[in-house]
C-alpha cells in the first residue's frame, strides 16, 4: 500500500513539474521584447524612462529594451541597420522623416492596426504629421509648434485679432516702446499661407499653387501679407519692426513687447519675462481664420521586419496605446516638458496648455522629400516682396516655376 502511494506522489509530482515546464514555456514564448533606440537625455531621457517602467508594469507580456544612440548618428544608424533587416524594433524620431524612410522600405505602415480607441487618443493634426501617401508611418508622442508671446507690463489683455496687434504696436510706438518684431521667414509665417486658404503641396507631392487656380491667389495673398508688414515696418511710428531672431532679445529685454515664436524659446521667455510673460493662440487674420502654423511631431516608427513578426507588432501597437494615454502623456508633460499630442490631456503650466490648443489648429508639417523644394524660391519669393518691391503675383509665379521644377526633379529621382 505505502508502495502504491509513494509511486502516486512521485507520478503527481511529475506531472506538476510538467505543468509547470510548459505553462513556463508558454509564458516565455508569450514574452516579448521591443529594443527601442532614441537619443534622449535629461529631463526627456528620465521621462523616458519613467514611461518604460510604467508601460511594462501595465504590460507584464512585454519588455522595451531602452538603447541610447547620440541624436547626430542615429539615423544613419538606423536607415543602415533597417536597410539590412536589421536593427531596433522601434526607434522615436522627428515625423519629417517619414518622406525619407518610407520610399527605402525600411519602416512599416500601421494604419490597419489603429483602432478607434487608439485614434482617439491623438489629435488629427498629431496623426496627419505621421501621415504619408494614404498611410500612417509612426505613433505621435510629442507636439512643437508656435504661438503668440506678449508682454504683459505693455499689453495687459491677448489681442484676439492680427487688426488689434497692428493697433496695439502703433499706440506703444508712441510711448517709445516697439510693438512687434514680425518674423518674416517662410517657416515662421507659412501658418498665415494656410489659414488664406493655401496649401504647398497636392496629395501628390506637385505644388498647389499653379497660375491661374485658388492656390495662387492663396500665394498672391500671403505674398502681399509680407509687403504690407514690411511697408508698415519702414514707419517708425507704426511700432513694427522686421525681425527673424529667434529667440527675440528685444522681447527677452522687454524692448519689444509682442513676437510669435516656436515652443522651443518657451522656457527661456519664462525665464526672462517671469510673470509679465503672456501666450496666446495666434490672433485671426480680417477673414476670422486663426493662423495655421506648422504643427511638428516626434514619434514612435516599427522597423519594417516588424511587419512579419506578428507578436512584435501587437507589442508595438500596445506600446503606442500607453504613450498616448493620459498617464503616457501626463509622465511625458510633468517629467519631460514635452507638448502633448492627446488634446485630453491637461498640464500644469498653462503656457503648454495654450502650445497644445494652437497645435490642434495647426497645419501638419510636410513629411514629404518633396518639401525641400520649397525654402530657397518661398525665402526669395518673401524678400523680393519686401525690400525688393516686386509685385506678390510676380513672385508668387517665379517661385512656381523653381519649386515645380525642383520638384519634378525630385520625383524623378
Amino acid at each position: 500500500m505505502k508502495k502504491v502511494q509513494l509511486k502516486l506522489m512521485l507520478v503527481t509530482t511529475l506531472m506538476a513539474l510538467l505543468v509547470a515546464l510548459v505553462i513556463g514555456s508558454v509564458q516565455a514564448q508569450s514574452d516579448v521584447t521591443l529594443v527601442l533606440w532614441h537619443a534622449k537625455q535629461d529631463a526627456e531621457g528620465a521621462a523616458l524612462l519613467a514611461i518604460i517602467d510604467a508601460f511594462e508594469a501595465a504590460n507584464p507580456g512585454i519588455k522595451v529594451e531602452q538603447v541610447y544612440n547620440p541624436s547626430g548618428t542615429i539615423q544613419d544608424s538606423f536607415i543602415a541597420a533597417a536597410g539590412a533587416g536589421e536593427g531596433p524594433d522601434m526607434i522615436i524620431w522627428a515625423n519629417d522623416a517619414v518622406g525619407q524612410w518610407q520610399p527605402s522600405g525600411i519602416i512599416a505602415p500601421i494604419t490597419d492596426m489603429i483602432d478607434d480607441d487608439l485614434r482617439s487618443q491623438v489629435s488629427e493634426t498629431g496623426w496627419g504629421t505621421f501621415t504619408y501617401e494614404g498611410d500612417v508611418w509612426g505613433i505621435p508622442f510629442s507636439a512643437k509648434t508656435l504661438a503668440f508671446f506678449y508682454n504683459k507690463a505693455f499689453v495687459p489683455d491677448a489681442p484676439e485679432t492680427w487688426a488689434e496687434v497692428i493697433e496695439i504696436s502703433a499706440e506703444l510706438a508712441r510711448e517709445g516702446v516697439t510693438g512687434l518684431a514680425f518674423q518674416n521667414g517662410f517657416f515662421h509665417s507659412a501658418g498665415f499661407l494656410f489659414s488664406l486658404g493655401g496649401a504647398l503641396m497636392n496629395d501628390d507631392g506637385t505644388a498647389a499653387f499653379e497660375p491661374g487656380t485658388p492656390g495662387f491667389d492663396a500665394m498672391v495673398a500671403y505674398l502681399q501679407f509680407h509687403q504690407d508688414m514690411y511697408n508698415l515696418a519702414q514707419d517708425p511710428a507704426s511700432g513694427i519692426v522686421i525681425d527673424g531672431s529667434s529667440p527675440n532679445p528685444g522681447f527677452q529685454t522687454g524692448t519689444v513687447a509682442m513676437v510669435y515664436d516656436g515652443i522651443w524659446n518657451l522656457a527661456q521667455f519664462e525665464s526672462d519675462l517671469g510673470p509679465d510673460l503672456g501666450v496666446s493662440i495666434m490672433p485671426a487674420l480680417d477673414n476670422g481664420e486663426v493662423p495655421a502654423l506648422f504643427a511638428q511631431s516626434e514619434g514612435f516608427y516599427a522597423n519594417a521586419k516588424l511587419a512579419n513578426d506578428e507578436a512584435k507588432m501587437a507589442a508595438f501597437i500596445e506600446w503606442g496605446r500607453f504613450v498616448t494615454s493620459v498617464e503616457g502623456q501626463t509622465i511625458a508633460a510633468t517629467q519631460g516638458g514635452l507638448l502633448p499630442i492627446n488634446p485630453a490631456v491637461q498640464v500644469e503650466n498653462p503656457n503648454l496648455q495654450v502650445f497644445s490648443e494652437q497645435f490642434t489648429l495647426g497645419t501638419p508639417f510636410p513629411n514629404r522629400p518633396e518639401m525641400s523644394a520649397f525654402w530657397g524660391p518661398m525665402g526669395d519669393a518673401i524678400a523680393a516682396v519686401s525690400d525688393g518691391g516686386e509685385d506678390p503675383a510676380d513672385a508668387a509665379e517665379a517661385a512656381y516655376e523653381l519649386i515645380a521644377a525642383s520638384i519634378a526633379s525630385i520625383q524623378g529621382n
